[in-house]
């Protein structure tokens, strides 16, 4: 994966019909939220057009009490809520586009491998080519409520569990051979016995006999995307990714990450251009950098006070409500951990901005500072991509976190940025094949 040198291009459109975005100027204008395909069919389409590689659906299943200990805010606001799943989005999107992959969430915590390869070998087949998994472990209590636990799985558990998973789910894939097929109608042969296989798994956490009764899809495996940060996650990655995401704040953060899967890689046997990492980062296209500001600052205006707070609850798993007017960072992180909280994530948070700015001053920028950040104009923001890229060792390429409108956002970048990087040769001009695999590594 990731084998050229060039920038390669996702956009995470998880939650785009919530988070605030809803009810800003430009954003969801003729479209109805969620219910109907058109929005996505269009975002597709744009993507297409800027030849990016991949649309991410991130998700997890459950509704945020985080919070003030209640789904109150996240329910009002629309914080990350509703949570629909857009696994029908996907085959809808494809219908309309040839190119562009589509990647989809789902846990190795709570779902079964046999489920999860059957459903990614139905969507590939149906997107020809173009799926990724989103392989996660699940670090919330409410998702792991609505599963039926009371008391959420602990980390290295959920790790464990889900090194089986990947295994099983890779069996299952490879159970079929890639020509099994004869389709021989004088004959009377549909697949030659051969070469279908049982896979006979016993193990700590799965008992599954295979073969997985389908045919082998276009990639025979999907794309498989990891992003946890711990040791055990980098593992999970180094053994069985084809791509990562990550959400490092800053250049030194983003080439100490990357040297550390690249040991991990080594560890399993792998090179470093095995695996490609997509930064995400917030990318604000204006004529200048005071316009980059002013809609920096109409975003900020309409976003509640709160929100930050709301959103920081959500994603590090405790409650800063509770957070005292004068509580630092620094003093939040044993909250965190004593918590059970997402401790990685929020420890990547502390490297990267000073830990003994308030919580409450923090959560006011949160919306806007949580990822890298790439704001001016496309020749700007394109010396800002090169500088990471190059920086960062040039293998994978940038997600697109959320703008300031949807599908503006996306829309800007297509048309403004994606010229200006495929003027400097940093980005493909067309797609290089049929699949989304191919196009990775192009």
């Amino acid at each position: 994966m990731a084998h050229s040198r060039n920038i390669h291009l996702a956009a995470d459109l998880s939650f785009l019909h919530t988070d605030y975005l809803w009810r800003l100027p430009g954003s969801w204008i003729g479209y109805p939220y969620y219910g109907t395909s058109e929005f996505y069919e269009d975002v597709a389409r744009l993507a297409e057009r800027g030849i990016m590689d991949m649309l991410f659906f991130g998700d997890t299943g459950g509704t945020s009490e985080d919070f003030g200990g209640t789904h109150d805010a996240v329910v009002r606001l629309g914080a990350k809520w509703p949570r629909h799943d857009m696994t029908p989005m996907i085959p809808l999107m494809a219908r309309v586009t040839k190119g562009v992959g589509f990647a989809m969430t789902m846990s190795t915590t709570y779902h079964h491998p046999f489920h999860c390869a059957r459903v990614f070998n139905a969507l590939d087949h149906v997107t020809r080519g173009r799926i990724a998994w989103n392989a996660v472990t699940s670090a919330y209590k409410a998702e792991a409520a609505n599963y039926g636990f009371d008391v959420m799985m602990d980390h290295d558990q959920r790790y464990e569990r889900a090194q089986e998973f990947l295994k099983v789910a890779c069996a299952l894939w490879d159970s079929i051979e890639p020509d099994a097929f004869v389709g021989d109608r004088d004959q009377g042969i549909y697949c030659d016995p051969a070469k279908v296989h049982r896979i006979d798994h016993r193990g700590d956490y799965f008992n599954v006999r295979g073969p997985l009764p389908a045919l082998p899809s276009p990639q025979q495996r999907p794309v498989i995307i990891q992003a946890g940060l711990s040791g055990p996650g980098m593992k999970l990655a180094a053994d069985y990714a084809d791509l990562q995401f990550s959400t490092r704040r800053t250049l030194p953060s983003m080439q100490q990450h990357r040297r550390a899967l690249d040991e991990k890689l080594a560890e399993a046997g792998r090179s470093p251009r095995d695996i490609g990492v997509l930064w995400s980062i917030r990318v604000q296209v204006a004529t200048s950098a005071s316009e980059a500001r002013a809609k920096e600052a109409a975003y900020l205006a309409a976003v509640p006070p709160e929100a930050g707070l709301v959103e920081m609850s959500q994603q590090f798993g405790v409650d800063f409500s509770q957070a005292r007017e004068d509580m630092t960072l620094a003093d939040f992180a044993d909250a965190v951990a004593s918590q059970k909280g997402n401790l990685g994530t929020f420890e990547e948070l502390l490297k990267t901005v000073d830990p003994k700015q308030t919580v409450r001053e923090f959560g006011s920028r949160f919306m806007v500072d949580r990822i890298l950040v790439a704001s001016g104009t496309p020749a700007e923001i394109v010396d800002r991509l090169e500088e990471l890229h190059e920086g960062s060792g040039a293998n994978g390429g940038f997600i697109l976190g959320r703008g300031f409108s949807a599908m503006d956002n996306i829309r800007e970048f297509v048309e403004l940025v994606v010229p200006e990087l495929q003027k400097r040769g940093l980005s493909k001009t067309k797609y290089a094949g049929s699949t989304l695999r191919e196009n990775l590594n192009a």
